[in-house]
């Protein structure tokens, strides 16, 4: 028997495994923000696909305006967890008004977790996406984990 799980985002309810989406980011004063969301297959791709499909494509260019960030830069970063598939790491160059509505999106029936940083002061700027690295993986070549 499957359980039925309600979709974080839109509320509806599912039968089987949803995807789970950690969504993390930098605040102002240097500390990291995370929340946690169980997405359906249809809020997976309203929310996260779209994002991969642009950061896949352009990755230091904002996923949501498609523009460079330059100064405004506030990037966000996602793993996502799929049903019988796995991870699935972004590291978007969001600008910053993006970064509010992409922010926005993740909290939606999410819960927000604790900081993982607490003991370090939260002083570790998270990982940097790699520019050389992004002819690889438009080959569909990716680094090892």
């Amino acid at each position: 028997m499957s359980l039925i799980i309600p979709c974080g985002h839109c509320g509806r309810l599912n039968v089987g495994k949803l995807s789970s989406a950690t969504w993390a980011w930098w605040n102002a004063d240097n500390v990291r923000v995370a929340w946690r969301q169980s997405l359906c297959v249809e809020c997976y791709v309203t929310n996260v696909s779209v994002l991969e499909v642009s950061t896949g494509s352009d990755p230091l260019s904002c996923p949501v305006c498609h523009t460079a960030p330059g100064d405004q830069i506030d990037p966000c970063y996602l793993t996502a967890y799929i049903p019988g598939v796995g991870p699935l790491r972004l590291e978007m160059a969001t600008c910053a008004p993006c970064a509010v509505d992409v922010r926005n999106r993740a909290q939606t029936g999410a819960r927000k977790l604790e900081d993982r940083q607490a003991s370090s002061g939260g002083q570790d700027p998270g990982p940097q996406t790699d520019p050389s690295l992004a002819a690889w993986k438009a080959l569909g070549i990716t680094p090892r984990e």
